[in-house]
């Protein structure tokens, strides 16, 4: 696994306001109203014309679903290094945009589906492993690697923005920084440790990622403007 070296803090917002890393308080995602299932279309491969389902977004996901059918998986994205500094390895490695990591940095499950494993050689005693059960990569392996601690135990069945894990601080599994690399399966794995070979799997996994990416960002921005429309009406009602 590529190791993140992340120097540069960007950007402040209201999700930046986070205690320092010792006995600091930990992140939870905002409360939301439970996101409507979409229907998304199928990947390809599948029945000509048919549409696969996504299951319902965990009602506390600060994220909604992307076009590519997933959430993206940390919290909060105002934390997270711009995509310049992701790389592709045996999936795609991404992190804080200062080293952030434990809960100022959570993990979030990018489709509903069943924790079916913690800890993968080389990734850590505490990566989850998601069988994704919703969406175009139903039936697909999801690991999560370098997490530390897991959030959820093994067999629990989890929804898409649900938290799962938090990015491990320290050295956590073959890695020198804070990061999560996530990564897919090859379809058809039946095995959770049917791990895939460097670039087999990573670029769909990117482009998952992107997509999850950029409509988080969209909801972060609306949040940002809502607010302060309300801090504008606010104040223009004390005058």
């Amino acid at each position: 696994m590529l190791a993140l070296v992340l120097l540069v803090a960007l950007g402040t917002g209201p999700q930046d306001a986070l205690a320092a890393s010792t006995g600091g308080t930990a992140v939870a995602p905002p409360a939301a109203a439970p996101t409507p299932p979409p229907t998304i279309p199928a990947a390809p491969g599948g029945t000509g014309g048919t549409s696969v389902v996504s299951a319902p977004v965990f009602t506390g996901s600060p994220y909604p679903l992307s076009p590519s059918g997933w959430v993206f998986p940390l919290y909060p994205v105002s934390h997270v290094a711009p995509t310049s500094w992701w790389s592709l390895d045996q999936g795609v490695d991404l992190g804080g945009n200062a080293n952030q990591c434990g809960s100022h940095l959570r993990e979030l499950a990018v489709a509903s589906g069943t924790i079916v494993r913690e800890g993968l050689e080389g990734f850590g005693p505490s990566a989850p492993v998601l069988l994704v059960d919703s969406g175009p990569d139903l039936g697909r392996y999801v690991y999560y690697g370098h997490a530390a601690p897991a959030l959820v135990p093994v067999g629990t069945h989890v929804s898409a923005g649900q938290p799962i894990a938090e990015v491990g601080c320290g050295d956590v599994g073959i890695s020198s920084a804070p990061h999560l690399e996530i990564g897919m399966l090859p379809a058809g794995s039946k095995n959770p440790l049917d791990m895939p070979a460097v670039g087999e799997t990573s670029h769909e996994t990117m482009s998952n990622l992107s997509s999850a990416y950029r409509t988080a960002l969209a909801a972060y921005g609306a949040q940002r403007a809502a607010a302060a429309r309300a801090r504008k009406l606010a104040t223009t009602r004390k005058g």
